[in-house]
């Protein structure tokens, strides 16, 4: 085989390389995804994340269901308190954000 034929064998084979290779080594990575999403582990956090968003927020329940202790754990403790106007929840007094809902505190 002379010599104008193994360096054109070559390139065509590096040819097809660089053109195949990329395409594979994307199906390869689509597939490691798929195969991420459908893990149990991320399973657990989506289900985890939906039970937390179902859950009823503190502000929901009513406030003659409460005790005053129950109501405001703060002042039991005879700290200054700062209640989000956003949604109820009461704050200590040298807080900049809200605790439950991470609004910033007037």
């Amino acid at each position: 085989m002379p010599l104008g034929q193994v360096e054109l064998a070559l390139r065509v084979i590096a040819g097809l390389f660089v053109i195949v290779a990329p395409t594979l080594l994307f199906l390869g990575l689509w597939r490691g995804l798929e195969a991420m999403r459908d893990d149990e582990l991320i399973q657990q956090v989506h289900r985890r994340a939906e039970m937390k968003d179902q859950s009823p927020t503190r502000p929901d329940w009513s406030a003659d269901v409460l005790t005053d202790a129950e109501a405001s754990p703060l002042s039991a403790t005879n700290m200054s308190v700062v209640t989000c106007s956003t949604c109820g929840t009461p704050n200590m007094q040298d807080a900049t954000y809200c605790q439950e809902c991470l609004r910033e505190l007037e």
